[in-house]
Protein backbone atom coordinates (compact mmCIF):
# COMPACT_ATOMS: atom_id res chain seq x y z
CA UNK A 1 0.00 0.00 0.00
CA UNK A 2 1.41 3.36 -1.04
CA UNK A 3 1.02 6.52 0.97
CA UNK A 4 0.49 9.93 -0.64
CA UNK A 5 2.92 12.27 0.97
CA UNK A 6 1.96 15.96 0.86
CA UNK A 7 4.92 17.92 -0.23
CA UNK A 8 5.41 21.29 1.50
CA UNK A 9 4.98 24.30 -0.72
CA UNK A 10 8.21 26.07 -1.46
CA UNK A 11 8.58 29.35 0.35
CA UNK A 12 8.78 32.60 -1.57
CA UNK A 13 12.18 34.08 -1.75
CA UNK A 14 12.81 37.68 -0.67
CA UNK A 15 13.24 38.67 -4.32
CA UNK A 16 9.85 37.21 -5.26
CA UNK A 17 8.16 38.99 -2.34
CA UNK A 18 9.67 42.30 -3.41
CA UNK A 19 8.52 41.72 -6.99
CA UNK A 20 4.94 40.98 -5.88
CA UNK A 21 4.82 44.05 -3.60
CA UNK A 22 6.19 46.26 -6.37
CA UNK A 23 3.68 44.89 -8.88
CA UNK A 24 0.75 45.53 -6.55
CA UNK A 25 2.04 49.02 -5.71
CA UNK A 26 2.37 49.91 -9.39
CA UNK A 27 -1.14 48.60 -10.08
CA UNK A 28 -2.58 50.64 -7.19
CA UNK A 29 -0.74 53.77 -8.27
CA UNK A 30 -1.93 53.34 -11.84
CA UNK A 31 -5.52 52.90 -10.66
CA UNK A 32 -5.30 55.97 -8.43
CA UNK A 33 -3.83 57.99 -11.29
CA UNK A 34 -6.66 56.95 -13.62
CA UNK A 35 -9.29 57.83 -11.00
CA UNK A 36 -7.58 61.17 -10.36
CA UNK A 37 -7.52 62.02 -14.06
CA UNK A 38 -11.19 61.07 -14.40
CA UNK A 39 -12.06 63.26 -11.41
CA UNK A 40 -10.09 66.21 -12.77
CA UNK A 41 -11.68 65.75 -16.16
CA UNK A 42 -15.25 65.57 -14.89
CA UNK A 43 -15.19 67.85 -11.81
CA UNK A 44 -15.21 70.99 -13.95
CA UNK A 45 -18.37 69.82 -15.73
CA UNK A 46 -19.96 68.74 -12.44
CA UNK A 47 -19.34 72.16 -10.91
CA UNK A 48 -20.65 73.86 -14.05
CA UNK A 49 -23.81 71.73 -13.87
CA UNK A 50 -24.31 72.54 -10.18
CA UNK A 51 -23.83 76.26 -10.86
CA UNK A 52 -26.29 76.19 -13.77
CA UNK A 53 -28.88 74.38 -11.65
CA UNK A 54 -28.30 76.75 -8.75
CA UNK A 55 -28.50 79.82 -10.98
CA UNK A 56 -31.73 78.57 -12.52
CA UNK A 57 -33.27 77.81 -9.11
CA UNK A 58 -32.39 81.27 -7.77
CA UNK A 59 -33.83 83.03 -10.81
CA UNK A 60 -36.95 80.86 -10.62
CA UNK A 61 -37.45 81.51 -6.90
CA UNK A 62 -37.17 85.27 -7.39
CA UNK A 63 -38.99 85.35 -10.74
CA UNK A 64 -36.00 86.96 -12.49
CA UNK A 65 -35.14 87.15 -16.16
CA UNK A 66 -31.66 86.76 -17.64
CA UNK A 67 -30.90 90.51 -17.36
CA UNK A 68 -30.62 90.41 -13.56
CA UNK A 69 -27.14 90.21 -12.04
CA UNK A 70 -26.48 87.58 -9.37
CA UNK A 71 -23.94 88.18 -6.64
CA UNK A 72 -22.80 85.33 -4.39
CA UNK A 73 -21.67 86.17 -0.86
CA UNK A 74 -19.84 83.48 1.12
CA UNK A 75 -19.64 83.80 4.89
CA UNK A 76 -16.90 82.52 7.17
CA UNK A 77 -16.34 82.56 10.91
CA UNK A 78 -12.85 83.14 12.32
CA UNK A 79 -13.31 81.95 15.92
CA UNK A 80 -9.82 82.86 17.10
CA UNK A 81 -10.22 86.48 16.00
CA UNK A 82 -13.97 86.62 16.84
CA UNK A 83 -14.70 87.88 13.33
CA UNK A 84 -17.03 87.11 10.42
CA UNK A 85 -15.67 87.39 6.87
CA UNK A 86 -17.84 88.00 3.79
CA UNK A 87 -16.52 87.40 0.26
CA UNK A 88 -18.68 88.71 -2.56
CA UNK A 89 -18.25 87.97 -6.28
CA UNK A 90 -20.50 87.37 -9.32
CA UNK A 91 -22.12 83.93 -9.11
CA UNK A 92 -20.00 81.38 -10.97
CA UNK A 93 -16.88 83.57 -11.20
CA UNK A 94 -13.65 81.54 -11.27
CA UNK A 95 -11.20 84.38 -11.84
CA UNK A 96 -10.90 88.07 -11.07
CA UNK A 97 -11.30 89.72 -7.72
CA UNK A 98 -13.80 89.28 -4.88
CA UNK A 99 -14.72 91.99 -2.40
CA UNK A 100 -13.96 90.92 1.17
CA UNK A 101 -15.51 92.63 4.19
CA UNK A 102 -14.73 91.64 7.78
CA UNK A 103 -16.77 92.46 10.88
CA UNK A 104 -16.27 91.66 14.53
CA UNK A 105 -18.94 89.61 16.28
CA UNK A 106 -20.21 92.91 17.70
CA UNK A 107 -20.87 94.25 14.18
CA UNK A 108 -17.91 96.66 14.00
CA UNK A 109 -16.07 96.93 10.67
CA UNK A 110 -12.66 95.23 11.01
CA UNK A 111 -11.38 95.41 7.44
CA UNK A 112 -12.23 95.69 3.74
CA UNK A 113 -10.15 94.69 0.73
CA UNK A 114 -10.05 92.97 -2.67
CA UNK A 115 -8.87 89.35 -2.84
CA UNK A 116 -8.59 86.88 -5.75
CA UNK A 117 -11.73 84.84 -6.33
CA UNK A 118 -9.59 81.69 -6.33
CA UNK A 119 -7.92 82.51 -2.99
CA UNK A 120 -8.03 79.35 -0.83
CA UNK A 121 -10.01 79.53 2.38
CA UNK A 122 -7.75 79.42 5.42
CA UNK A 123 -7.99 76.53 7.87
CA UNK A 124 -8.95 79.00 10.59
CA UNK A 125 -12.08 80.01 8.63
CA UNK A 126 -15.28 78.02 9.20
CA UNK A 127 -17.92 78.26 6.41
CA UNK A 128 -21.23 79.75 7.62
CA UNK A 129 -23.25 79.45 4.43
CA UNK A 130 -24.05 81.58 1.44
CA UNK A 131 -26.41 84.31 0.34
CA UNK A 132 -27.26 85.47 -3.17
CA UNK A 133 -28.15 89.03 -4.09
CA UNK A 134 -30.03 89.73 -7.32
CA UNK A 135 -29.68 93.23 -8.78
CA UNK A 136 -31.18 95.31 -11.56
CA UNK A 137 -29.85 98.73 -12.56
CA UNK A 138 -27.61 98.84 -9.52
CA UNK A 139 -30.40 98.13 -7.02
CA UNK A 140 -31.24 94.92 -5.10
CA UNK A 141 -34.04 92.97 -6.77
CA UNK A 142 -34.24 90.17 -4.21
CA UNK A 143 -32.28 87.78 -2.04
CA UNK A 144 -31.88 84.02 -1.68
CA UNK A 145 -30.32 82.93 1.60
CA UNK A 146 -29.08 79.50 2.58
CA UNK A 147 -30.16 78.40 6.04
CA UNK A 148 -30.23 75.26 8.14
CA UNK A 149 -32.04 73.86 11.13
CA UNK A 150 -32.01 70.68 13.17
CA UNK A 151 -34.73 68.30 12.01
CA UNK A 152 -36.09 65.09 13.53
CA UNK A 153 -33.19 62.97 12.23
CA UNK A 154 -30.54 65.31 10.87
CA UNK A 155 -29.86 68.85 9.70
CA UNK A 156 -32.38 70.31 7.24
CA UNK A 157 -30.91 72.75 4.73
CA UNK A 158 -33.10 75.25 2.93
CA UNK A 159 -33.14 78.27 0.62
CA UNK A 160 -35.33 81.26 1.52
CA UNK A 161 -36.08 83.79 -1.21
CA UNK A 162 -37.08 87.34 -0.24
CA UNK A 163 -38.03 90.63 -1.83
CA UNK A 164 -35.89 93.71 -1.07
CA UNK A 165 -38.29 94.46 1.81
CA UNK A 166 -37.70 90.91 3.18
CA UNK A 167 -41.15 89.54 2.33
CA UNK A 168 -40.83 85.83 1.53
CA UNK A 169 -41.47 84.89 -2.09
CA UNK A 170 -40.33 81.25 -1.97
CA UNK A 171 -38.82 78.61 0.29
CA UNK A 172 -37.27 75.32 -0.76
CA UNK A 173 -35.80 72.45 1.21
CA UNK A 174 -32.52 71.47 -0.48
CA UNK A 175 -31.36 68.71 1.89
CA UNK A 176 -33.53 66.48 4.05
CA UNK A 177 -33.19 62.99 5.56
CA UNK A 178 -36.61 62.52 7.15
CA UNK A 179 -38.95 59.63 6.40
CA UNK A 180 -41.00 59.67 3.17
CA UNK A 181 -44.67 60.29 3.87
CA UNK A 182 -43.88 61.90 7.23
CA UNK A 183 -41.13 64.46 7.84
CA UNK A 184 -40.13 64.48 4.18
CA UNK A 185 -43.48 66.11 3.40
CA UNK A 186 -42.08 69.48 4.56
CA UNK A 187 -40.36 69.65 1.15
CA UNK A 188 -43.69 69.41 -0.70
CA UNK A 189 -44.98 72.56 -2.46
CA UNK A 190 -48.25 72.63 -0.48
CA UNK A 191 -46.29 72.89 2.78
CA UNK A 192 -43.60 75.39 1.81
CA UNK A 193 -46.09 77.70 0.08
CA UNK A 194 -47.50 78.51 3.52
CA UNK A 195 -44.50 80.80 4.16
CA UNK A 196 -44.86 82.78 0.92
CA UNK A 197 -46.23 86.30 1.24
CA UNK A 198 -45.39 86.68 4.93
CA UNK A 199 -43.37 89.67 6.02
CA UNK A 200 -40.27 89.50 8.20
CA UNK A 201 -42.31 90.80 11.15
CA UNK A 202 -44.93 88.07 10.63
CA UNK A 203 -42.26 85.38 10.31
CA UNK A 204 -40.72 86.52 13.62
CA UNK A 205 -44.04 85.76 15.38
CA UNK A 206 -44.93 82.67 13.36
CA UNK A 207 -46.09 79.55 15.18
CA UNK A 208 -47.06 76.01 14.14
CA UNK A 209 -50.41 74.36 14.75
CA UNK A 210 -51.32 70.68 14.80
CA UNK A 211 -54.86 71.46 13.63
CA UNK A 212 -55.75 69.76 10.33
CA UNK A 213 -55.25 71.96 7.27
CA UNK A 214 -58.51 72.98 5.57
CA UNK A 215 -58.79 71.11 2.28
CA UNK A 216 -59.65 74.24 0.27
CA UNK A 217 -56.48 75.93 1.56
CA UNK A 218 -54.34 72.92 0.64
CA UNK A 219 -55.73 72.93 -2.89
CA UNK A 220 -55.02 76.65 -3.15
CA UNK A 221 -51.42 76.12 -1.97
CA UNK A 222 -50.90 73.50 -4.68
CA UNK A 223 -52.19 76.01 -7.25
CA UNK A 224 -49.85 78.69 -5.92
CA UNK A 225 -46.90 76.30 -6.26
CA UNK A 226 -47.74 75.85 -9.93
CA UNK A 227 -47.46 79.62 -10.32
CA UNK A 228 -50.82 79.86 -12.05
CA UNK A 229 -51.23 83.52 -13.17
CA UNK A 230 -54.76 83.74 -11.78
CA UNK A 231 -53.95 81.87 -8.56
CA UNK A 232 -53.78 84.81 -6.11
CA UNK A 233 -56.84 86.53 -7.62
CA UNK A 234 -58.88 83.33 -7.66
CA UNK A 235 -58.04 82.53 -4.05
CA UNK A 236 -58.02 86.08 -2.64
CA UNK A 237 -60.50 85.27 0.13
CA UNK A 238 -58.49 82.23 1.21
CA UNK A 239 -55.31 84.31 1.28
CA UNK A 240 -56.96 86.87 3.53
CA UNK A 241 -58.30 84.10 5.77
CA UNK A 242 -55.09 82.08 6.13
CA UNK A 243 -52.04 84.31 5.68
CA UNK A 244 -52.04 85.48 9.31
CA UNK A 245 -52.65 82.03 10.77
CA UNK A 246 -49.96 79.61 12.04
CA UNK A 247 -48.25 77.08 9.78
CA UNK A 248 -50.21 73.84 9.53
CA UNK A 249 -47.88 71.00 10.56
CA UNK A 250 -47.51 67.87 8.47
CA UNK A 251 -49.58 65.13 10.08
CA UNK A 252 -47.26 62.92 12.13
CA UNK A 253 -44.29 65.25 11.60
CA UNK A 254 -44.82 68.17 13.97
CA UNK A 255 -41.13 68.19 14.95
CA UNK A 256 -39.99 68.59 11.34
CA UNK A 257 -42.66 71.22 10.70
CA UNK A 258 -41.52 73.24 13.70
CA UNK A 259 -37.88 72.77 12.70
CA UNK A 260 -38.45 74.20 9.22
CA UNK A 261 -40.45 77.10 10.63
CA UNK A 262 -37.66 77.85 13.11
CA UNK A 263 -35.13 77.56 10.30
CA UNK A 264 -37.01 80.06 8.15
CA UNK A 265 -37.37 82.43 11.12
CA UNK A 266 -33.64 82.31 11.96
CA UNK A 267 -32.59 82.64 8.32
CA UNK A 268 -34.70 85.75 7.76
CA UNK A 269 -33.74 87.36 11.07
CA UNK A 270 -30.00 86.73 10.68
CA UNK A 271 -29.98 87.92 7.09
CA UNK A 272 -31.80 91.16 7.90
CA UNK A 273 -29.22 92.05 10.53
CA UNK A 274 -26.29 91.09 8.30
CA UNK A 275 -27.67 92.90 5.26
CA UNK A 276 -27.86 96.26 7.01
CA UNK A 277 -24.15 95.89 7.77
CA UNK A 278 -23.14 94.62 4.33
CA UNK A 279 -25.29 96.69 1.97
CA UNK A 280 -23.17 99.88 2.02
CA UNK A 281 -20.06 97.86 1.19
CA UNK A 282 -21.58 96.01 -1.80
CA UNK A 283 -23.12 98.96 -3.66
CA UNK A 284 -20.33 99.01 -6.22
CA UNK A 285 -20.88 95.35 -7.10
CA UNK A 286 -24.61 95.53 -7.83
Amino acid sequence: MSLNVIQPKPRLTARELVRIVLSMSVACLAGAAVLGLVYLGTDRYRRASVEATERGAIRDMLGLDATARLLEVRQYLVPGARQVVYRAAPLGATSGMAHEVTFTLDGALAGECEVPVALPVGKEMTPLGRMFVAARVGQPAGFVVQGETRGYKATIRLFVAMKPDFEIVDMRVIELQDDPGLGAEVAQPWFREQYVGRTAEEIARLDVTRDPMPEDWKQALVAFARRAPDGPARHRELLQRERHKPIYAVTGATISSRAVTEGVRKTVDHFRRRWWLLAPHLEGLL
